[in-house]
Order: C-alpha cells, then structure tokens, then sequence
C-alpha cells in the first residue's frame, strides 16, 4: 500500500472517531459556553444584591454614539475631586486607585462625597476608583444607553438639575449603574 493510501485510510478511521464522539463533543461545548453566560450574569447580579442603592446626581456629557445608539455619559460632583494633600498633576497620578467616601446630601435622597481619599475607608459606604489620564475618576459607572431618541430628554433632565442615577455600591465599592431617574 502507498503512503497516499495509507495516509488516506489513517485519515477515514481518524474521522470515523471523530463522528461517533461528535454528539457528546458538541453538547458538552454547548453547556460550556451557557454555563459560562450565566455564571457571567449571576456574577452581575450578585454584586447588585450584595450592594446598597443610592441616589447620585449626574451630568450628562454627550446622549449619542453612531453605531451604539443613544446613550448618556455621565459626570458625578466628585468625579475629579481629589485629596487635599495631592498636586493638580494628573498625568502622575494616572491608574491610580482613589476612593470617594459617600455621606447623605442635605436633601436626604442623594449621596454626595465625604472627602476623596487615596485610602481604603475601613467603614461605611465608599466607591472604588482609578484616576484617567485628564484626571477623570472611572467607577465604572459613566454611561448608560437610553432607548433610541431618548438621549436628549436625559441631557435635558440635566440642565434642570433633575437627572439622578440610581447607583448599587457592594462592600468593597464597586459600583453598578441600574438607572437613570429624571425628579419632577
């Protein structure tokens, strides 16, 4: 026999395997990739539950992206606020890890910063940042996509003073955006 055939015939078993595993093969890779979504949902979720709602007031900054539809991004009082001890050089300070302690406002609905700090609080309530190279602090709660064409009702909300976002903030402040609430 030549190698061709040889070659050939090692080939046609090797499928022939392949095909009897192939079901089993294909179903286990099928429940791989769902188990993955789902424990990716569930984390989200559990990070939800695990944390506190609060109310932030916000400010929008532009409500529309071409191939992503409308969405607002948003800008927090204390979303350059740094320590009182720390240089206005933001480009030094990039990446790093800040924290923004969060206290009661005067109005007794929001929350408002008790004071940026680069230290961990050991208490109380507190969002987890880092510093962005124009000194933005990210939280990972900067935008949030609208349904299509309600993007300049939120910008509008804004100029009012009455936009707020409904923020989740677990333990180790992390923070999820769940909504956006326009006050009358």
């Amino acid at each position: 026999m030549s190698s061709k055939h040889k070659w050939a015939a090692l080939m046609e078993l090797l499928w022939q395997r392949i095909s009897h595993y192939r079901s089993p093969v294909l179903a286990t890779a099928v429940v791989f990739q769902l188990l993955v979504l789902m424990s990716i949902v569930a984390g989200h979720y559990s990070d939800i539950a695990r944390g506190q709602s609060v109310l932030l007031k916000v400010i929008p900054v532009d409500p529309r992206d071409l191939f992503r539809g409308d969405y607002v991004i948003l800008s927090y009082e204390f979303s350059r606020e740094l320590p009182r001890e720390t240089s206005s050089d933001y480009r030094s300070l990039t990446g790093r890890e800040i924290f923004i302690p969060l206290v009661p406002a005067a109005d007794g609905q929001h929350y408002r910063s008790g004071g940026a700090t680069w230290t961990k609080p050991e208490s109380g309530l507190f969002l987890k940042g880092w510093v962005d190279a124009d000194g933005r602090h990210e939280f990972g709660i900067d935008q949030f996509f609208v349904q299509e064409g309600k993007g300049l009702m939120y910008e509008d909300a804004v100029l009012r003073s009455e936009l707020s976002a409904e923020v989740s903030v677990d333990p180790d402040g992390k923070a999820i955006l769940k909504r956006l609430i326009v006050n009358n």
